[in-house]
This record gives C-alpha cells, sequence and structure tokens, in this order.
C-alpha cells in the first residue's frame, strides 16, 4: 500500500479496495448465497413459489452478471455499464435484479466501474444506495462510498465512510485495512491527532496484523507533529 505523503490531497491507496476486494467477495460468497436460496425454498408452501421466482431470477442474473466479466477484465468499464448489444450493463442487472445475490454484486461491481472511469458522484450515488445483508460485503459498499470521497478530494467524509466499513465487516483483515484508510485519510488533511488515535487503535485491537504494521509505521512518522 502506497503511503500517504503530508500535504497530499488525495489518497494513492484507494484503487486495490474498490476492485480488489469486490472481485474477491463475488468469488467467495456467491455459493454461500445460492445455498441460502435453495435451503429457503424448502420452508413451506407459500414461500416455495416466492422462492422459486426468486431462484429463477438469480440463475437470470447471475447468467448475465457472467457475460459482463470479460468486458471488466478488459477494463471496458462504460461498455460494462450500459452494455454491448444483446449483453445487459451492470446498470440494468442492477436494476431489473435488485435484491438478489447477482444483483446485488451487480450494484457493487457497477459503483467500482463509475469509480474507474472517475465519475465519483454516479460511484458514491451506487455505494450508498447498496443493501446488502453480508456484513463483509455491506462493508466493501461503504468503503467505495470512502473511495469515492477521496476522488471528490472530500477527505473527513471518506474518514467517515472507511470507519463504517471497518464496523461493519467481520473479516478483521478488513478491519484493520480500513481503519487504516481512515486514518490515512485524517493524516491527508492534517488531522493527526485523529490518525494518531486510529493508528493506536489498529496497533492494538489486531497486533501482528499487516494493517498494525503499517499503522505503526505512520505512527513513526507523525509523532512529534503534533502535541
Amino acid at each position: 500500500m502506497k503511503e500517504i505523503q503530508t500535504g497530499t490531497p488525495v489518497l494513492q491507496n484507494v484503487k486495490p479496495l474498490a476492485e480488489d476486494n469486490l472481485l474477491y467477495f463475488a468469488i467467495k460468497y456467491k455459493t454461500a448465497f445460492i445455498a441460502v436460496l435453495v435451503l429457503l425454498v424448502c420452508i413451506g408452501t407459500g414461500s416455495f413459489f416466492w422462492m422459486r421466482h426468486q431462484q429463477t431470477s438469480e440463475q437470470e442474473a447471475a447468467l448475465q452478471l457472467s457475460r459482463i466479466a470479460p468486458l471488466l477484465d478488459r477494463g471496458e468499464y462504460k461498455a460494462a455499464i450500459s452494455g454491448v448489444g444483446s449483453i445487459s450493463g451492470l446498470k440494468k442487472i442492477s436494476d431489473d435484479y435488485s435484491g438478489t445475490p447477482s444483483g446485488n454484486m451487480a450494484s457493487l461491481l457497477l459503483g467500482n466501474a463509475y469509480y474507474s472511469i472517475k465519475d465519483f458522484d454516479s460511484a458514491l450515488k451506487v455505494f450508498k444506495s447498496v443493501s446488502i445483508k453480508n456484513n463483509d460485503l455491506a462493508a466493501a459498499a461503504f468503503a467505495g462510498a470512502g473511495d469515492s470521497y477521496v476522488g471528490k478530494n472530500q477527505l473527513g467524509q471518506a474518514a467517515d465512510a472507511y470507519q463504517e466499513a471497518s464496523k461493519k465487516a467481520e473479516n478483521t483483515v478488513l478491519k484493520a485495512q480500513y481503519l487504516d484508510h481512515a486514518a490515512d485519510s485524517y493524516q491527508a488533511i492534517n488531522q493527526l491527532q485523529k490518525a494518531s488515535e486510529l493508528y493506536t487503535k489498529i496497533i492494538a485491537d489486531y497486533p501482528g496484523s499487516t494493517g498494525a504494521a503499517l499503522a505503526q509505521r505512520s505512527l513513526w512518522k507523525i509523532s512529534g507533529r503534533f502535541k
């Protein structure tokens, strides 16, 4: 992770969060989501038909989302957003299949695609609208909002979003990582006391982690610069 230089208005270590983490969670949790849907199909006659509809919708959404993957792999973000020919874009998939696992994932990837083309306002709007029960995925949406605020050079709001991401996440590595981004945001706008408090918290709460090592290094660098 690149460090923030004093006085630099924009963080340089954000993009991996917006791209790498979302794709990682897409792979990690997709099977779990579908398993839950299949299990719920067995509960009651009334819920059977509703869940059957949901399962069908999820299958359709997953198929359409898979067709977008090559565009994302090639970095063709505008095409991924709007779609190409008979291939529906992320925006349509997100709208048409809202509430399904793949529809929710389309929303996250839509926000990331907007972020990648530096349309930070649209990215922020999408990330703030995402509603997902899985805590780590919900945390990724908060982190995406933080990334978007960074793009807009609103680092105080970015710090708030990253802290919300850390609270929401269940994965301890991500908790430390998001807090580190929040602290870096404060450091970038010279709010060194707040940055120091977060770096200290990371070291205390996540000892031995990469986040703790980075926090310790940042804390050493800013020590003596504030009372």
